[in-house]
């Protein structure tokens, strides 16, 4: 398994490929026929198998959900048995099989503008290349931990480093494995936030004089000041858990590698499973 991230004309562009000892037209059927498909897919899927055919995704848990822009997709490339490209909402992922020796090589190109969201991705389509092998009926795959593949890929692609901004303040946009609530109090503790205290400790950076907070909404939002501007934690559901976003303004350049480290230690306790806020 390779997977490789860039950037190319402005969008993300996630490439992974795996190597399947299986015939090529088995593996056709396995990524374009929704009976195979709903043995891996991440969603379940109907599409019409031509090219500009039309394709709609359902997830399980919520089945009635309306079929909207982001669940709808269209084929934009369509040669069987060797490609298949469609969009996804706003993503594109482009299908390709290669003739091996020993089967054929799987290509995923896989385009989208989430970029903090492409560890989940990766780790998300590993999990479902190994369910594809137990469709194809190939060998046992060991059972792979998305927590640990998810914080991987976020060293391996650089997804932990935040930013200076223009005007001297910092920003981490930091996809997490576990929900907002969760992460909420595994940061708050015992303590209990509120306007006009000081923020609870796990909110805090090293290094930096806290003042009082100034906007709270629980689970979602917590803004302090300090000497020189705020901070401001915001949360939202994300892909496998909550994306945070952490700024900071004023002259906070000095401050980036301490909240680094806040924010690893908080990821690295989310993996480990059985912390107990």
């Amino acid at each position: 398994m390779t997977e490789t991230l860039n950037t190319e004309n402005g969008r993300t562009v996630l490439r992974m490929q795996r190597e399947l000892r299986h015939p090529v037209e088995k593996v056709w059927r396995a990524i374009t026929e929704p009976g195979q498909l709903a043995g891996w897919f991440p969603a379940a899927v109907e599409l019409d198998l031509r090219l500009d055919g039309p394709i709609t995704f359902t997830f399980e848990e919520d089945p009635g959900a309306p079929i909207d822009e982001q669940s709808r997709g269209v084929i934009r490339a369509y040669e069987p048995p060797r490609l298949i490209e469609y969009t996804w909402g706003d993503e594109v992922l482009r299908w390709e099989l290669v003739p091996s020796a020993d089967g054929c090589t799987l290509h995923l190109t896989a385009t989208h503008d989430d970029r903090p969201g492409s560890a989940s991705f990766t780790s998300g389509w590993i999990m479902c290349f190994d369910a594809m092998e137990k469709v194809l009926g190939g060998s046992a795959v060991p059972a792979k931990d998305y927590a640990v593949l998810h914080e991987h890929f976020v060293k391996v692609y650089g997804l932990d480093r935040g930013v200076v901004l223009d005007d001297g303040g910092v920003r981490f946009e930091r996809q997490l494995v576990r929900p907002k609530e969760f992460v909420w109090q595994l940061l708050a503790g015992a303590a209990t936030g509120s306007v006009g205290s000081l923020p609870p400790a796990g909110f805090v950076a090293k290094g930096i004089d806290a003042g009082p907070v100034t906007d709270i909404a629980e689970p979602e939002r917590l803004t302090y000041t300090w000497s020189q501007g705020e901070v401001t934690w915001t949360f939202r559901d994300g892909n496998g858990g909550a994306r945070l976003v952490l700024a900071q303004t004023g002259p906070a350049a000095d401050y980036l590698d301490a909240w680094h480290d806040l924010i690893e230690s908080l990821a690295a306790e989310l993996v480990t499973g059985d912390v107990q806020p």
